[in-house]
């Protein structure tokens, strides 16, 4: 009895844990379209979906049928035996979904918790069977594998339909507007918005309010069986709202459309997921209340119980539910993360192509398939049509409405008010004709679409984009394995008794405070190099100064970096030389990405700067010249004193010693005269780099000497040579770069 007590107990807590990494990876369905288009405030955005998450809660359906919907078949388990499933597939959530958040991705809690009770029920149910010597054919009768298969055939086919609505519906919604909309607003912003807002209502009729506990009075009958007056008395009433706000305030109907869109979204979320989310702890509960006043052992009470009783949540449980959504999508740095993807695979500015997803043979083919395609349809399609399309994005419009700044829209707000109107279309249609979907992947899959219609996919991103659209397909198919087989596994354990459940327990909670660790550090690392980026966005500056304060910046660090080497050779620090080797690697990675941004500033200049900007490109240049051969000596120096090689002898040491001195005075000089308003001082720099260059020339010679006359290691001459070469590379090109910029401002 303590034991299946503390079942329930800990399936409460999973519960809350379950919420917390569910929400924070489906988070991204409601908050993209608010965020990516910055309609408003990160603040006001949160505070919209918060009201609808809690709306959704309350007006919830109460009813939690996971256990009861055909996917498995609790009346032939035992209550023990269910407990176990409920247990596997709670820890099998939590680790998927810390898995899917960790990495950014989107993912399904539908698919997820399907597959989930899948794979535990039929491992616990072939155990069970072998348990009571029950012949093999007896197993499929603990599953329900022809509703499961139907139920998932179906929210995969709506990836398909989703993202083929999306790309015809934008095609001529954005034909219809182009991007200089706000020249149509007058005329279509109304009519447009009037219709987005009728949707959205009828999506909440219809999906967010379907079955609640809150509104179970005969007007919800009378509305459904008259919805076709209603929607149209809606759509007149919304238009001329939308209109007289227009004319009397300038407010921007689709804003409104956007916002109303983002709460409906939030609260159908809120309403119909969280069942996938506590679901299954609240069927432990009721079933071990069930069980405690039934009298009969767990191992001889059947579940018809869970079969064919609602089960039906308290008022206060939704509102703590609720309440732990809203404060995750508040506080969760990883559903950040999840909703910067999706956003990033959508934005209309092609240089902002996600650069975690890498190209790949699939991605390039299926980029030029669609060209192939392409070129047909333009064969097709009649001149007008697309003569008109064109117009909408002529280079010049298009600049103008895609600005290349940090603080721009990633879209404007003609996609995303498609993207929640026809979002909400399609999971209301489908939710009316009771066909199972995946919110997640319709919402991704018209988001994906429109900004394909939107030419946000174009020559210079494609490949990129399509690589991070399939491995966000590819991750939903993983799901569905990795739910299965995880859950399964996690089921034999927990079947093997109470020492073996105590040990899965551990060693899933010392997996999510590692994981949780590792993506603090991440984090930290991601917000450094955004900080470093910050630099080239300071409105204060312009786009000369901040690139020039950009690499300022990293040779202060290169200077660092080195120093940190010179004293690990002498002292034999491995771990200092290790942690400057690794920050070496990531500044070498960033500086593509300081290019990238060199390139986009650069068009703010005029045509008379030309200077300006062959400046700032070979500076981007030359710095990373300078990071490649401090890697290139940090690496080697490591390896040399981690692979214990003989100690370097005393007289090298004291001249590792004048080496550092002299460079570190160099790196000085060079950052104060590169600071200096009146440019850095060339004849001086050139005397100390003479100087420098005198002595590292000077002791490479001596150095070469003692090589032909003692008898030293092949590994130690190597360092020691190397170390001379890449100083001298690198205060050459520390000169150089002072000298471009002495010349351009003196």
């Amino acid at each position: 009895m303590d034991y299946l007590l503390l079942i329930v107990a800990i399936l409460l807590v999973l519960a809350i844990a379950d919420i917390i990494v569910g929400v924070s990876n489906d988070a991204v369905n409601f908050l993209n379209s608010a965020i990516g288009s910055k309609v408003t405030t990160y603040r006001n955005i949160l505070l919209i979906a918060s009201a609808g998450i809690l709306a959704g809660c309350f007006f919830s359906s109460g009813m939690m049928e996971i256990a009861r919907k055909g996917i498995f078949q609790p009346q032939h388990f035992t209550f023990d035996k269910v407990m176990w499933i409920f247990l596997a597939v709670m820890l099998a959530d939590i680790v998927l979904f810390d898995i899917f958040n960790a990495l950014g991705l989107p993912t399904s809690t539908t698919v997820s918790i399907v597959f989930e009770l899948l794979g535990a029920a039929a491992i616990v149910g072939f155990l069970f069977a072998a348990e009571k010597g029950e012949p093999i054919g007896e197993v499929m009768k603990y599953i329900n594998v022809e509703s499961t298969f139907s139920i998932i055939s179906g929210i995969f086919l709506s990836i398909l339909i989703a993202f083929t609505a999306g790309v015809a519906v934008q095609y001529f919604i954005r034909s219809a507007f182009t991007f200089q909309y706000e020249k149509r607003l007058k005329s279509l912003g109304a009519p447009f918005s009037g219709m987005g807002i009728t949707v959205i209502m009828y999506f909440l009729l219809i999906k967010g309010l379907k079955g609640t506990t809150l509104a179970q009075a005969g007007w919800v009958q009378t509305l459904n069986e008259n919805i076709l007056v209603f929607m149209a008395l809606l759509l007149v009433t919304t238009t001329a709202i939308c209109f007289w706000l227009q004319q009397q305030f300038k407010v921007n109907p689709i804003k409104i459309v956007v916002i109303a869109g983002t709460f409906s979204l939030a609260m159908a979320f809120a309403g119909n997921d969280l069942v996938n989310f506590i679901g299954v702890p609240i069927a432990g509960l009721m079933a071990y209340q069930n069980w405690a006043e039934s009298g009969v052992p767990a191992d001889a009470l059947y579940q018809d119980y869970l079969a064919t009783n609602d089960v039906i949540v308290p008022v206060y449980m939704l509102g703590i539910a609720g309440l732990i959504m809203a404060l995750t999508i508040w506080l969760s740095a990883k559903a950040k993360k999840v909703t910067e993807t999706e956003i990033n695979l959508g934005k209309q500015d092609e240089d902002g192509s996600d650069d975690r997803f890498k190209p790949n043979n699939i991605s390039r083919r299926v980029v030029k398939t669609a060209m192939l395609l392409g070129n047909v349809f333009d064969t097709v399609i009649p001149r007008n049509v697309k003569r008109r399309y064109n117009l909408s994005f002529e280079r010049d419009k298009l600049s103008k409405a895609t600005r290349v700044d940090q603080d721009a829209p990633a879209f404007d707000l003609i996609r995303a008010g498609t993207n929640l109107v026809l979002a909400s279309i399609l999971i209301a249609w489908a939710t009316s004709l009771k066909l199972p979907l995946s919110t997640t992947y319709v919402t991704f899959m018209v988001a994906m679409g429109t900004s394909l219609a939107d030419r946000a996919w174009g020559r210079e991103s494609a490949v990129y984009r399509v690589a991070g659209v399939l491995s966000v397909i590819g991750g939903w198919f993983i799901t569905a394995l990795f739910a299965f087989s995880v859950a399964a596994f996690f089921a034999f354990i927990i079947y093997q008794g109470m020492l073996a459940t105590g040990i899965l327990l551990g060693v899933v909670v010392i997996y999510i405070i590692i994981s949780n660790i590792k993506f603090a550090h991440k984090e930290r690392q991601s917000k450094k190099e955004k900080s470093r980026l910050s630099l080239l966005e300071e409105p204060d500056l312009d786009v000369y100064r901040r690139n020039k304060n950009m690499l300022v910046t990293m040779v202060v660090e290169v200077s660092g970096h080195y120093s940190t080497i010179l004293n690990g050779i002498r002292s034999g620090d491995a771990a200092a030389i290790r942690k400057a080797d690794k920050e070496l690697l990531e500044l070498i990675n960033y500086t593509y990405k300081l290019k990238r941004n060199s390139l986009r500033a650069i068009r703010q200049l005029g045509a008379a700067d030309r200077r300006s900007a062959e400046v700032i490109v070979y500076g981007a240049d030359l710095i990373q010249d300078m990071l490649q051969s401090a890697k290139f000596l940090s690496t080697e120096s490591l390896q040399y004193i981690e692979n214990l090689h003989a100690p370097l002898a005393e007289g090298f040491i004291t001249t590792l010693e004048n080496l550092g001195a002299k460079m570190d005075k160099f790196f000085r000089l060079a950052i104060n005269e590169l600071n200096e308003e009146e440019g850095p001082d060339v004849p001086l720099l050139r005397q100390n780099r003479n100087e420098i260059r005198t002595f590292i020339n000077t002791n490479f010679g001596n150095e070469l000497d003692i090589i032909r006359r003692k008898n030293i290691g092949s590994k130690q001459a190597l360092l020691q040579t190397s170390i001379f070469l890449q100083s001298r590379d690198i205060q050459a090109v520390l000169f150089r770069i002072c000298k471009i910029y002495g010349k351009f401002e003196n």
